[in-house]
């Protein structure tokens, strides 16, 4: 940063200095607080404009003809307060602008990573492991039964169910671990350095944790499918589909038990 504040003084000082000093003086303002803006602490940001008038200033006050003085601690007393202003209002649009994007990456109804996000971090996750050689797990979900239980029930009690379903996902994964909803009853959980074994254990907790939110519920289950980078695919679009087809699979015994038993 100090360099480029010394450059904006020589600019400036030159600047004021072809204009004939005097009131010219005042056009730095601009200069300094274009220097201030981008400053991420007050002290910088103040700092870096008082330097642009001074060195605005110096040219000014050595100037045969004199004119018209600049009042200097005005003048700081006036960039400071507008570089206050300033900073005021880049912290909020930069807050807003995070919520925003908070907002676009998460599913309003659970709080969890939404498919943008979840195919964001995936495609981290397939350039990071590609790298380095590891492996990494992916799981696919869905919730089996969820459809005649929202029917019967209604929408708010299977709204509920799936606010239940995200709670015990986020409390049988690790912390490193991304819990997603898809849409519907499906969800999805990334699993960095994750080899096939460590995804099948996974899944067992997963199951675990999720018999709990449905053993309540005469008919609803879930099934899981556990694809692993990159013996099942070597992008995030081909570990997503291997997941869903063993998700599928999954699905279809859970069915084929179903009718047996009945």
């Amino acid at each position: 940063m100090a360099g480029r504040i010394g450059v904006v003084c020589l600019g400036t000082a030159g600047l004021v200095t072809l204009l004939g000093g005097g009131e010219a003086f005042w056009l730095c303002l601009p200069m300094a607080l274009l220097t201030a803006a981008p400053a991420r602490r007050m002290r910088e940001a103040v700092t870096g404009a008082a330097l642009v008038l001074i060195g605005a200033a110096v040219p000014t006050l050595a100037s045969a003809s004199l004119g018209p003085r600049p009042q200097l601690p005005l003048a700081v007393l006036v960039v400071g307060s507008s570089v206050a202003i300033l900073q005021a209002v880049t912290r909020r649009l930069e807050g807003e602008r995070e919520s925003y994007r908070g907002a676009a990456m998460s599913d309003p109804l659970t709080g969890l990573a939404n498919r943008r996000a979840l195919g964001e971090r995936i495609r981290y996750e397939v350039a990071r492991h590609a790298r380095q050689e590891h492996s990494f797990a992916v799981l696919a979900l869905d919730l089996d039964g969820f459809k005649a239980v929202n029917d019967r029930f209604g929408h708010d009690a299977g709204d509920e169910i799936l606010r239940d379903v995200a709670a015990a996902l986020h409390e049988a994964v690790r912390e490193q671990d991304t819990v997603a909803r898809l849409g519907g009853d499906e969800f999805c959980v990334l699993a960095p350095e994750t080899a096939r074994a460590g995804g099948e254990q996974l899944a067992d907790r997963i199951s675990s944790a999720l018999g709990r939110v449905t053993t309540s519920v005469r008919g609803l289950s879930a099934s899981i499918g556990v694809a692993v980078f990159p013996e099942d695919g070597r992008s995030a679009q081909a570990v997503l589909t291997a997941a869903d087809e063993r998700q599928t699979d999954a699905k279809r015994r859970v069915h084929a038990r179903s009718r047996r038993a009945a």
